[in-house]
């Protein structure tokens, strides 16, 4: 049963958003670029992995993606946990093109792709330490007895993986996506043992969704941006360029002729993603390039956003 569904992380959006935004000439574009493209590739190793965790029984598995857990001052964050009566299944995916080599001597992967050597955290080292973090949050709710246990998987069929390691323990926390299926039943024989009723199990569950720390991080104060550095109007949904003005209760391309009634829809996702977390009636003019107070206080009362405050002092929230 999928508790917590696989979505595109608020990460990406706010990414994405800024590509819309940012002039391909910016400072910061390509950076950017380069910080979603990551993002993307390992939002979609995730996606191909989702695939293999879909076949297991829905009445028997607890599936949670991209949870984000605290633990003291800071949080850690788990691509897929996977519960049952018998332990908790730590999932850890990785999407990297090229030849991976698992280095033990100085426990890094170092990848080789077009004649290049790359150095990144061994993932395993990664996992078990978030391993080591769930059970300090398990163990602090009365969930002690629920052992854990951890996989790395890699997503793309056709990453060539390689070791020096002769640690049989350590390989078999390796995987390719297309084992996955077989390498969980693999693991799971060694846990045969109930060790938590249905029920507990639940409300295991709620704890963990209700625990969630959804990301919130100010992408703008992230790469140090100001407001000038967002472009702003609005999209035309048809030829993409900024600068849609409204015209018979429409919004109206002067480039293309494109008629649209929401397109500022998108604007103010945008500026939620892109700039702040709040927007005033006069930040929503000013970045919709609209003049008029009552259109802009119709516009987004229609929305029907969440709001705080009263008259002048009214904000609305992102939903």
């Amino acid at each position: 049963m999928i508790v917590k569904e696989l979505s595109k992380p608020s990460s990406i959006l706010k990414l994405e958003a800024l590509m819309r935004r940012i002039p391909i000439d910016h400072a910061k574009y390509a950076e950017i670029k380069e910080d979603l493209r990551k993002r993307l590739a390992g939002y979609n190793g995730e996606r191909a992995l989702s695939y293999y965790l879909d076949f297991l029984p829905d009445k028997d598995y607890f599936i949670f993606h991209d949870l984000c857990l605290p633990n003291g001052p800071h949080h850690f964050q788990i691509d897929y946990l996977v519960l049952s009566r018998h332990l908790a299944f730590i999932l850890e995916c990785k999407n990297f093109y090229g030849t991976l080599l698992l280095e033990d001597s100085f426990n890094q992967l170092i990848r080789t792709a077009n004649d290049k050597e790359e150095g990144f955290q061994n993932p395993i080292s990664q996992t078990k330490w978030h391993q080591q973090q769930l059970s300090t949050f398990l163990n602090s709710y009365g969930y002690s007895q629920i052992p854990i246990d951890y996989l790395v998987a890699f997503s793309s069929p056709s990453t060539i993986l390689k070791t020096n390691s002769r640690s049989q323990s350590l390989l078999k926390r390796i995987v390719h996506g297309y084992n996955l299926l077989d390498r969980l039943n693999e693991i799971g024989k060694a846990y045969k043992k109930d060790v938590i009723e249905m029920k507990h199990l639940r409300k295991l569950c709620k704890l963990l969704l209700k625990s969630h720390v959804p990301s919130d991080q100010n992408i703008s104060q992230k790469y140090v941006l100001t407001k000038s550095d967002v472009k702003t109007g609005v999209q035309c949904p048809n030829c993409l360029s900024f600068g849609m003005v409204r015209l018979r209760k429409k919004w109206f391309c002067e480039k293309c002729g494109c008629f649209d009634k929401n397109a500022h829809v998108e604007a103010v996702k945008d500026y939620f993603l892109s700039l702040n977390s709040t927007m005033s009636n006069k930040q929503f003019r000013e970045f919709t390039h609209l003049s008029s107070v009552d259109m802009a206080s119709k516009l987004l009362m229609r929305m029907n956003l969440p709001s705080s405050g009263a008259n002048k002092g009214r904000v609305y929230h992102p939903q």
